[in-house]
């Protein structure tokens, strides 16, 4: 049975621990020569485990793909991501006149984790190629983003400042904007989160020749929690009101996502690094604790 003076120690050692946890290293993947989801990358890079994370990230080009094996600083990230497992995707529903329906496309797909290796190399060839297949009605898709055939223009609030943010979702100043008769309307909302949340809308018009009515998205799904989220929305439409900003918050109650594609990237009993280790100290301490006042 250990005495006091050892479990003491023990417990010192703990805290000790305890303490150094927040420089924790984490082991990535990292290779900046890739072409093609083949990549035979076998380069790994020790990194700060409480400021990074491990991603590998395909992009679609008219001329190519562009594929990404490395770590990124959270700081880098253009919308904060809660935890650093989630798949993040970039996707488009553009209107295709030659068949008058509605199609998508995925141009970008990323993947992150916290956890040695995570970023495999051959888990490129896993990125399901449609993302999370994003897609809104047909029905709400004509009635919105299209033009009526009996008219010729579409009204549009046409916003002088580049970007407008508030703290409220779908709210702006009155006084900022006007209503202008256009040909194609241009909206877009970002949500940006970090000391403060902040709903950022830019809104304009196209007076002269007519641009193809899509709606892109870049979107992140959390791997741990199962959360969605709509980082950002850009819109082109000819539709009666289409630039109205509670067109948004319709397109994130009928959003249709398809999760099948990413199993081989679900944590299943992983959890993160810097997680585990904390609580298995603090477990340690605990019961430390535990016997010495025993």
């Amino acid at each position: 049975m250990f005495d006091t003076i050892s479990l003491k120690l023990l417990l010192s050692l703990c805290i000790f621990l305890f303490s150094i946890q927040s420089i924790l290293t984490l082991r990535c993947y990292e290779c900046k020569d890739c072409t093609d989801v083949s990549c035979p990358c076998d380069n790994i890079v020790e990194v700060n485990a409480n400021e990074s994370y491990c991603i590998l990230a395909r992009e679609n080009f008219p001329n190519g793909i562009t594929v990404e094996i490395k770590h990124l600083p959270r700081i880098s990230a253009t919308h904060y991501e809660y935890t650093p497992y989630y798949m993040s995707v970039g996707e488009m529903i553009t209107y295709n006149t030659t068949i008058d329906k509605w199609s998508h496309e995925a141009f970008k797909i990323v993947y992150a984790c916290q956890t040695d290796g995570c970023n495999r190399p051959d888990l490129l060839k896993e990125l399901p190629a449609n993302g999370l297949s994003l897609s809104l009605p047909s029905d709400w898709l004509n009635e919105n983003l299209l033009r009526k055939t009996d008219e010729k223009l579409t009204n549009c609030y046409v916003c002088p400042a580049a970007t407008f943010c508030s703290n409220k979702p779908y709210f702006v100043d009155p006084d900022q904007c006007s209503i202008q008769e256009c040909e194609t309307c241009t909206i877009e909302e970002s949500f940006q989160n970090g000391e403060t949340t902040h709903y950022c809308y830019t809104s304009f018009c196209t007076t002269t020749g007519s641009q193809i009515p899509s709606v892109t998205i870049e979107a992140v799904y959390y791997l741990d929690n199962k959360e969605f989220q709509i980082n950002e929305t850009d819109i082109i439409c000819h539709g009666v009101n289409c630039s109205r900003l509670e067109i948004f918050r319709d397109i994130k109650e009928k959003i249709q996502k398809d999760y099948t594609g990413i199993e081989p990237f679900l944590p299943g009993n992983h959890v993160n690094s810097i997680y585990s280790t904390s609580m298995s100290i603090l477990l340690m301490m605990i019961f430390f604790q535990n016997l010495i006042s025993y």
